[in-house]
């Protein structure tokens, strides 16, 4: 009778690690759908959102070049633009990347001062 106990009670516990596996598996699957869900709605939306700057920054070319009566000034003008928006957003990624190494190896030493 004691060894039925015992079989009884290795196999609730193997059925409980096996649920509880189960359980974490679903929650990790779950999480990577929404990570998925959010990732495709994140370039879904800004591939709209280039298309339509794309057809704005052509349709003010296209008034430029009727304006100034040339076929070439509006594009080249709208380029430039866009070239210097470009350089100052990524000038300012790269301060931005410094300051986040600065704040990191600056945590890092607090740290290392705290231990000491």
């Amino acid at each position: 009778m004691g060894l039925f106990d015992n079989n009884r009670l290795v196999d609730l516990l193997s059925n409980y690690l096996k649920t509880q596996f189960e359980l974490v598996k679903l929650d990790i699957q779950e999480r990577i759908e929404e990570l998925l869900t959010r990732i495709f709605t994140f370039f879904l939306t800004a591939f709209a959102v280039l298309i339509t700057l794309f057809f704005a920054l052509m349709a003010l070319a296209n008034f430029l070049n009727a304006y100034l009566e040339s076929t070439y000034l509006g594009y080249l003008i709208v380029a430039g633009m866009s070239a210097i928006i470009s350089l100052i957003l990524v000038s300012n990624l790269k301060k931005q990347e410094k300051k986040v190494e600065v704040e990191e190896s600056n945590s890092l030493e607090t740290e290392e001062d705290i231990e000491s």
